[in-house]
């Protein structure tokens, strides 16, 4: 059986998370007798050494919404029969020619299928769309959908859901507005959770990355932070953070250990830079900022810890699904529905908290009841960890029976009860979905607002392309008038000449005429 495999792989950032969700998939097909894999990745030469699998060049989408729109419905004319919607060379006649060779299609999991990465979730709406005009199975597993989607993006989004034979989403959020859109969509855990790792993994993706190897019997913290900060001030967000570090580890007399989930390989950018600059605001010395580690190495290390801090997402999957306690903060609200929704999966959505509780004083005291408690919250986790595992393993035996023609019922993920309430934010809910509310709206206003900047661009390109056209043309019509005016003097000096020639030759025939006479 020959699968093509999209993860959002081969980037030029690295991304921890998005690679870590391929290689379960990869994991998990092979697991299970699926060995001829084809990754669509930016990439392939990279993707091939690092999955060690067949890769081939993905679509690329352009970033501007109409853009993106208008080059779906040309792939989509494609499809239906109108080879003349594209050019010849364009890239998507060579994926559908290495589509036409498999047998089925995964589309990994991920946080893509959202209008502010709205041309990631067109790649994935085309891979789909080819699939479907090819016969293929689709699958599609453990998405976040939304939270901001504009009236195309929603649509879009819908329709590929539905033109999928098995599909999944991973927290509660987005099923539900899958439900709302009458889309029998399955709820599961993450791609990456339970992700099989060598607790020996090769270093880094470069050579001589700084790295952090455990040592028995002294306990360490892994902190991993994205440089977004959301309404908060970058510089009062990582001071924050610095403080919530050094209370951690110095209850718990902890080494910290800061592993970056994006950045460029071999430049200290992205979380990389965000690290530096909270270690420089900590006041404990035993602190490792980590270079850009592979997703291998990074989920191992993070599964080792004995407690995680992160404002990124999979930090927050590897610890749960590891029995480690942790504390996922969010900045925003896509944050809070990636994070509370993987909290919630086990039981803990109400220990997420956001930048309203961050600044506030009493965040202290909070810390402090989430370390006092954390030998309680591992141990439950660990309690549940069978369950889970057994869930998610059934998840991708229902994948592949999926690939070999079956129709399997997408299962829905039952969440455990929450536990450990006095955990609670105690924030009102009403509050909560005010919050939720408002950063919708101005999520919807952002994406609307860029179309438009890129369809005045466009416009504007239009307008001077024409303007171009008109002053060009208006230089070969001075050229002409130029020339034609030449043109006139040359012929009204010809004509000139013309009458003198006409008026010598008169005199001369004159003149003739008197000698004759003579």
């Amino acid at each position: 059986m020959r699968v093509v495999v999209l993860g959002d792989i081969g980037q030029p950032v690295y991304h921890v998370g998005d690679e870590a969700m391929t290689h379960a998939v990869v994991d998990e097909l092979r697991a299970r007798g699926v060995s001829d894999i084809v990754l669509l990745s930016r990439d392939p030469e990279q993707s091939t050494r690092i999955f060690g699998t067949s890769s081939v060049k993905t679509l690329e989408f352009p970033w501007p919404p109409h853009r993106r729109e208008t080059y779906l419905r040309e792939i989509r004319a494609i499809l239906a029969g109108d080879m003349t919607a594209l050019p010849a060379e364009d890239q998507v006649h060579a994926l559908i020619e290495t589509m036409k060779t498999c047998d089925g299609v995964v589309i990994a999991g991920g946080g893509n299928m959202t209008s502010p990465y709205g041309w990631l979730l067109y790649e994935r709406a085309a891979v789909g769309a080819i699939a479907n005009a090819l016969g293929k199975p689709l699958v599609i597993s453990g998405q976040t959908v939304g939270p901001v989607l504009t009236g195309p993006d929603y649509d879009t989004v819908v329709e590929l859901f539905r033109s999928a034979t098995l599909t999944s989403v991973r927290e509660q959020t987005s099923w539900e507005l899958m439900r709302n859109a009458d889309v029998p969509a399955g709820l599961t855990l993450d791609d990456a959770s339970f992700l099989e790792v060598d607790h020996d993994p090769a270093t880094g993706i470069e050579p001589d990355q700084t790295t952090y190897k455990p040592q028995p019997g002294r306990p360490f913290l892994v902190a991993t932070f994205a440089p977004g900060t959301g309404a908060m001030d970058k510089g009062a967000f990582n001071q924050r953070i610095a403080e919530v570090l050094d209370r951690i580890a110095d209850a718990g007399n902890l080494d910290v250990v800061m592993i970056p989930h994006m950045s460029h390989p071999g430049q200290a950018d992205i979380d990389i830079e965000t690290h530096q600059d909270i270690r420089q605001r900590m006041r404990t010395e035993n602190v490792v900022v980590c270079g850009q580690l592979s997703a291998e190495e990074s989920a191992s290390l993070t599964m080792q810890a004995d407690f995680v801090v992160a404002s990124r997402y999979h930090p927050i999957v590897f610890a749960l699904s590891a029995g480690v306690p942790c504390l996922g903060i969010a900045v925003d609200y896509y944050g809070e529905v990636r994070i509370g929704g993987a909290l919630a999966n086990w039981g803990l959505g109400h220990t997420m908290r956001s930048l309203r509780h961050l600044a506030t004083p009493e965040f202290d005291t909070y810390i402090d009841q989430l370390w006092a408690g954390r030998d309680d919250i591992s141990a439950n986790l660990k309690q549940l960890s069978p369950t889970q595992g057994e869930f998610q393993r059934a998840w991708w035996d229902a994948v592949v029976e999926t690939l070999k023609g079956a129709k399997p019922q997408a299962p829905v993920l039952e969440s455990p009860e929450p536990a450990f309430l006095e955990l609670a934010s105690g924030e009102h809910p009403s509050v909560a979905k005010l919050t939720a509310n408002n950063e919708l709206h101005i999520g919807h206003q952002s994406v609307e607002l860029f179309g438009l900047t890129h369809v005045l661009e466009d416009t504007r390109g239009s307008l001077g392309a024409v303007e171009a056209e008109r002053d060009r043309l208006r230089g070969e019509l001075n050229g002409l008038t130029e020339a034609l005016s030449a043109r006139n003097s040359e012929r009204e000096q010809l004509q000139h000449e013309l009458q003198s020639l006409k008026s010598s030759l008169l005199v001369r025939a004159g003149r003739r005429l008197r000698l004759l006479r003579r």
